[in-house]
Formats: structure tokens, sequence, C-alpha cells
């Protein structure tokens, strides 16, 4: 199965400056209605909202797999809360990516009414988009006295395993180990580094690709236009061509055939979005100099893989090959936030937790699910996928099979809800 990790390598690949006028409108969850989406079950057969609220009763954890600037991924998030707290009441707890452990407190102190919401976003450092896209969960959960879990692992420390492996996070006191799951964390399972190779194997084609195309179109377009004229390398591009916007674009919707344009804001939306510039140059530049295609996994990935079935064995480490430590660095992210969602239950017992993380991180039961099964053996789980494509009426099997128990096809004509996040 492809998945488009390719879309966070390929961006930053590229210097485009678009003109002004070209500037996407940006949206909200609150633009969205139920025309611009179809739910599907994992087989293609057509579901409904309805169907997804009576599914959430039956489960412990529900994970939305979401594209970060996606407003349909948010419009579902809304709504899956919403019934999350209707199935499970004050059971119900919402689990993000998008804040670390090291600031938990800091959220407990907001959701308490210790702190004002301006000095919790100072303190809690959320992403550049969390106004537009987070703020509307939290503020429901808040209103509605549900727990908030600031479930991932701080990004400094999966820095450290991309530079330097997993075991420099033994040098790192007991208080800062509090932050992540518990060492040795589980290696990535043999599913999660074939779609991990894969995707890192096509991104490299693509980049190598994208980029020698991109200086002869330069050169073209210099000829062309004359000297002392600076043209835009992506004149006329328009919202919705080129590189769609947001995480977990499929193979294909990148690159519209016949155009050539590519949006610079998708650099990183795909694998790496809590990366600081600097980190992700530092991550291009060792990928370029190591990968060896010879060694990729090329092999197609499973679509008929039963959803949630996720008892594989996962070893505490394994030698590092493929994505290196940077897979090393993936899993760390997900093993946290496994570990977070179990910590939760454990202490709490009974909670049922609602879990939104990219879908790179849950789509067909990999990564944070395999984790969690290793914390919290016997959890039932729920997956929702939610995806941009150009017609959401229709479900293609060879890209969406398997990929959740549900799948939301969403218009990726739509604007996004934003062009560049800052962090």
């Amino acid at each position: 199965m492809k998945r488009l990790l390719l879309v966070a390598l390929l961006g930053a690949m590229l210097s485009a400056v678009q003109p002004p006028s070209v500037l996407a409108q940006l949206a909200t969850a609150d633009d969205v209605s139920e025309a611009d989406f179809r739910i599907y079950r994992g087989d293609g057969t057509p579901a409904t909202m309805a169907d997804v609220r009576a599914a959430l009763d039956g489960v412990d954890v529900v994970f939305v797999g979401e594209l970060h600037n996606d407003p349909v991924s948010h419009y579902i998030e809304q709504r899956v809360l919403e019934g999350w707290f209707d199935a499970h009441g004050h059971a119900a707890a919402l689990s993000l990516e998008m804040f670390s452990r090291d600031v938990q407190y800091i959220v407990d102190e907001y959701l308490a009414g210790l702190i004002s919401e301006s000095h919790f976003q100072q303190a809690s450092s959320p992403w550049s988009n969390y106004e537009t896209d987070y703020r509307p969960l939290v503020e429901y959960a808040k209103e509605n006295g549900l727990a908030v879990i600031a479930a991932n692992a701080p990004r400094r420390y999966a820095n450290m395993v991309s530079r330097e492996g997993r075991k420099a996070l033994h040098s790192l006191s007991d208080q800062a180990r509090s932050y992540l799951a518990p060492l040795p964390f589980a290696a990535a399972s043999e599913r999660y580094e074939a779609q991990w190779n894969q995707v890192m194997a096509e991104a490299m084609v693509a980049m190598q690709s994208a980029s020698g195309e991109d200086d002869a179109g330069a050169e073209q377009r210099e000829a062309a236009h004359g000297e002392g004229e600076p043209m835009p390398k992506h004149e006329g591009m328009r919202h919705g061509d080129g590189m769609q916007h947001g995480e977990g674009m499929r193979h294909g919707e990148g690159m519209r055939h016949g155009e050539g344009a590519m949006d610079h804001a998708a650099m990183r939306e795909k694998h790496h979005p809590d990366m600081s510039d600097e980190e992700y140059e530092e991550m291009k530049a060792e990928k370029m100099a190591s990968m060896d295609h010879s060694n990729m996994d090329h092999s197609n990935m499973d679509h008929d893989a039963a959803i949630g079935q996720t008892t594989h064995s996962m070893p505490a480490a394994q030698p590092q090959h493929g994505g290196g430590s940077m897979l090393d660095a993936q899993s760390l992210w997900d093993a946290t936030m496994a570990w977070s969602i179990a910590d939760h239950m454990t202490r709490t017992p009974g909670a049922k937790v609602a879990h939104f993380v990219g879908g790179f991180h849950v789509e067909t039961g990999t990564g944070t699910p395999e984790h969690l099964v290793q914390y919290r053996p016997g959890t039932r789980m729920l997956f929702i996928s939610v995806q941009s494509v150009d017609d959401p009426s229709t479900f293609d099997p060879d890209e969406h099979t398997g990929l959740g128990d549900f799948v939301v096809l969403g218009d990726a004509s739509l604007p996004r809800t934003y062009e560049t996040r800052t962090r």
C-alpha cells in the first residue's frame, strides 16, 4: 500500500516561491458540511456518521488518523469527540499527538481553571494551528469535564534518537525519561517497517525526479522569459494544484499529471511535523547520503490485513536498516503515545480514550496501536482514517481498503486550514 510520507520529504527539497495572488484561502472545520465527504467501512461499503457513532459504544480506544491541515479531518474529530462523550460520559478522555507529555501538568492546570488560556498557550507550546484546529476539541473537553492527555514524546528526544540512536536516551535523567515510553521501547514491527521503507524509497525517487524537473523547468522559464525578469517557478498555481496540502496524501495525488506545480507548504506534513527546520534539514542530508535503493522494500502493502489484528511480535530492539535511527525515532513517538493512553487507562479504571493523530501512526492498525497492544493486551480498538481525494464518492479499493474500520474520504478541493505551520 503506497503511503504519502514522500509528500513531507519532497516539499522541503524544492525552493518554491508563490506569488501572493495564488495563496490559498484558509478554512476551518466550521466550513465543512456533510456534502464535503463520504464515509465508508474498511471494505468500501457506504456508511454514515450514525454508523460511526454506534460503533464507538463497543470499544475502549478510538483512533482518528487525520491530515493535519485538512478541515474534514477536524470536522470528523469534533463529531467523534461528541459521540465519544455521548457513549461513555465522563469516562471519556481526549488524547492528542499535538501535546507532549512534559506539558501534561500545564494542560491539567488549564482544564481545572487554575491558569488563564493565554498562559496555557504560552506555556504548553501548542502547534501553531492550535487555535483553528485543536482548540475546539480542548475547549469541548474543558466544558464537559473530560481529561485531556498530552500524549506525545517531546520532539527533542525523538531528535536525539534520529541523530544518535535509541541508546542515547539512557543518558537522560529520570525526570526526562518519565516523558517517554518505558525503555527499551519496542522496535517497529515488520509490517510497519515495510510501510516506512516503501514510502522512503518512493520519496527519494520522487525527490530526485522533482528536483531534476524543477531545475530543467527553471532553465526553460529563464530562457523563455528573458534575463533580468525573474519569473516565479510556480506561476499560476492554484490551491489544489500540484502538491496537495496536509498529511496522509497518497502516491499520485500530489503531482497532477501534466502540471509541474508543487506546493511548498506540504514540506513536512506527512511524517515529521514536529521537527524544526534545522532538524529537518539534518534529516534530509542524512537520508540523501545514506539511502540505498537496492535495499529498500518495494513490495506492495497488504490491503487485506485485518484492522486491529496487531498481536505479532515486537522485539525490544532490532538491527537498524532501511529507516535506521529515523525509524526508531518514529517508534519512540508511537510507543510514547501508546504508553500515555495505557497509563491513563490504568490510573483511571474504566476510562475510554479517543486519540487523534497523524494518519501514518495508526492506519492499517500499525504503529501506535501495535504498541498499545503490548502495553494493554485486550484493548478494544476502532480505527477511523481520513483521506483527501478528488472524488469522495469513489472508494478506490487499491488505495483505501483496510486503512481503518471506517474510511472518510474528504474533498481535496476544500481550502486547507493553514499553509505553513511554524511550530
